[in-house]
């Protein structure tokens, strides 16, 4: 520490985790059909929905996309219960979700 500054605190350094997952087949394609329809510009739901039934991409469930299917799969592919975006209470007791900022080191299930 320089002179003079014995009693500053130096901040406290934070860990950054991300996930460590490969997308599957069927996410890549999903992918790539939404930026494609992104792309054109189309941004209102019930459009993207009728963009991805003129697609060769199927939802999961299979059959066609509603609007309903669509936020359900995405709110799905979403949740990784150990990433930070996971729904509260989705994380067991202390363990640090994969993905968030702290300064304590990685702990995993006991």
């Amino acid at each position: 520490m320089a002179k003079g500054n014995e009693n500053t605190v130096a901040p406290k350094r934070l860990i950054h985790r991300t996930l460590n997952l490969q997308a599957s087949e069927y996410e890549k394609q999903l992918s790539r059909a939404l930026i494609g329809i992104l792309g054109r510009g189309i941004h209102d739901l019930a459009d993207i929905v009728a963009a991805l039934n003129q697609s060769q991409v199927q939802p999961a469930s299979g059959g066609s996309w509603t609007e309903r299917i669509f936020e359900s799969e995405m709110e799905r592919l979403g949740a990784y219960p150990n990433s930070i975006g996971a729904p509260l209470g989705a994380h067991p007791p202390g363990i640090v979700p994969r993905g968030a900022s702290t300064d304590v080191g990685p702990s995993s299930p006991k």
